[in-house]
């Protein structure tokens, strides 16, 4: 979240003129110092200063200096696109589609996302997945396609991958996995995680590709130490340490990154640790643990737990 606070805060100073106060406000974010820019911004949004008023609605969604305070954050949101500033249209038609601080309303939503479109790729992604599902608007995977490939023209990394999916399933345009893969391999050399465990998982299952547990590995690593790493490759990763495909089985190893995994919401990976504590995978057996596994992947909507609940729960 720091990252994407700093990174908004330098867009934010290269596209207007900035007060002195903004100024400041931006100095003290690169110093990670977001009590002395909420100060800063404070002032110059209270002037109607877009920028500001959109950088400090940040800190108050992410409660990075002030108090986490939705509505404080939706205020002044609200004062930044009605200047007409894309990526706060944007940040409220995310927080109307989630139901966030506002009760969830995808219509309104879709009206966000399309104001700041001609703008804001992000936004432009947003209203694909709108198109894509039906929700609030026409359901369109032909239009979702256009979106997807005008943001990935436009430099956007996710919409690349997005837009690779559709390709890999043959929706809103015609199914064609060696253009999906080109478009996920597109997106890993620009550092998608999902991207990046995608490419390992084609080689990891040989899905189009010719199955290599080598680049397998390679791909999920290079996920896996993307920012705080992408849940799925250190699933995978534990896969091939679990069955010894690619590198020299270890079980220790295995459970180590299946509880990575796990603690990054993963929710298959609990259930193999559920599988470890009930047959002594790699563990000592322990039934009350691999209940507790069981049933946090449950929790997830992961179907094998939900049987396995279901059958230990009778036995009992």
């Amino acid at each position: 979240m720091r990252r994407i606070l700093l990174i908004l805060t330098f867009l934010a100073l290269a596209s207007a003129p900035a007060q002195s106060e903004f100024k400041a406000g931006v100095k003290a974010s690169k110093a990670q110092d977001y009590v002395g820019a909420a100060r800063e911004y404070l002032v110059s949004a209270k002037d109607g200063h877009a920028l500001s008023q959109y950088n400090l609605a940040i800190l108050y969604q992410y409660g990075r200096g002030v108090k986490e305070d939705l509505q404080q954050a939706i205020s002044w949101y609200r004062k930044a696109a009605a200047q007409d500033h894309p990526g706060a249209r944007n940040n409220l038609g995310s927080l109307y589609r989630r139901g966030r601080g506002v009760t969830k309303d995808y219509k309104k939503a879709a009206e966000y996302f399309r104001l700041a479109a001609e703008e804001n790729n992000i936004a432009k992604n947003n209203l694909a997945y709108l198109h894509r599902y039906g929700l609030g608007v026409k359901k369109s995977n032909s239009l979702a396609a256009k979106l997807y490939r005008e943001a990935s023209d436009n430099g956007h990394v996710k919409s690349t991958y997005d837009l690779g999916r559709l390709y890999e399933i043959g929706r809103g345009v015609k199914k064609d996995m060696k253009q999906a893969i080109e478009l996920y391999r597109m997106a890993a050399d620009s550092h998608y995680a999902r991207a990046e465990y995608t490419v390992g998982l084609l080689y990891h299952e040989g899905k189009h590709v010719k199955k290599d547990y080598a680049e397998a590995e390679r791909w999920y690593r290079i996920s896996m130490t993307n920012l705080n790493g992408y849940s799925s490759s250190f699933y995978g990763m534990g896969i091939l340490y679990r069955d010894g495909l690619g590198v020299d089985k270890n079980l220790t190893k295995a459970i180590r990154l299946m509880k990575k995994a796990a603690n990054r919401g993963h929710e298959a990976a609990p259930y193999e640790l559920g599988v470890a504590f009930e047959n002594g995978l790699g563990v000592k057996v322990n039934q009350k643990l691999a209940m507790k596994w069981y049933r946090l992947a449950d929790r997830r909507g992961y179907p094998p737990a939900r049987r396995k609940v279901k059958a230990r729960s009778r036995a009992k």
